[in-house]
């Protein structure tokens, strides 16, 4: 085989191997995110309006040990307008509480994206993690948080308030 030929074939088998390996991430939603410049800062979209009722918030100080830190998420989680916070936040629902659910799904399309992690926990790991001080942040509507008896099992320090919700959601 002549030198040249074997040069065309080396290189057309690279860029078929090229576009086999790469074409395909970028045409998914991670090349897209690439190629259409997306950051991990950029707003949402869309902020979903928050559900109306009274809601039981439960943040940890001991994951928010600033206190700067934790008056933001206390001001954000009472829906105040507040400034950019650049730390990230988890925040764990009941698994059946659909309103809390509602309202920590608004709590994150308030923020920019992929800051606020909502995770749905059965409700006895839920209360357990909350007796045992193992959460970054618990949302439950008033009726759970009655119905099983949260705030009494509640250890000392955790910082608690009611969060009553006057926005109607739309659709």
């Amino acid at each position: 085989m002549k030198r040249s030929r074997l040069m065309v074939h080396v290189c057309l088998d690279l860029v078929i191997t090229a576009a086999v390996l790469v074409l395909p991430v970028l045409l998914s939603d991670y090349g897209r995110g690439i190629l259409g410049g997306t950051d991990a800062v950029s707003s949402a979209s869309v902020v979903i309006d928050a559900p109306s009722g009274e809601f039981l918030i439960l943040l940890n100080p001991e994951k928010h040990p600033d206190e700067e830190n934790l008056a933001f998420w206390t001001d954000f989680f009472s829906g105040e307008e507040v400034t950019y916070c650049f730390e990230d936040i988890s925040c764990m629902v009941a698994r059946t509480d659909t309103a809390a659910l509602e309202l920590a799904r608004s709590c994150q399309s308030r923020l920019s994206e992929h800051q606020m992690t909502v995770r749905q926990e059965d409700m006895t790991l839920l209360l357990s993690r909350a007796d045992n001080g193992k959460f970054d942040t618990i949302i439950l509507s008033r009726e759970m948080a009655e119905h099983y008896a949260a705030e009494h099992g509640i250890p000392a320090g955790t910082l608690h308030f009611d969060s009553q919700t006057t926005q109607e959601a739309t659709s």
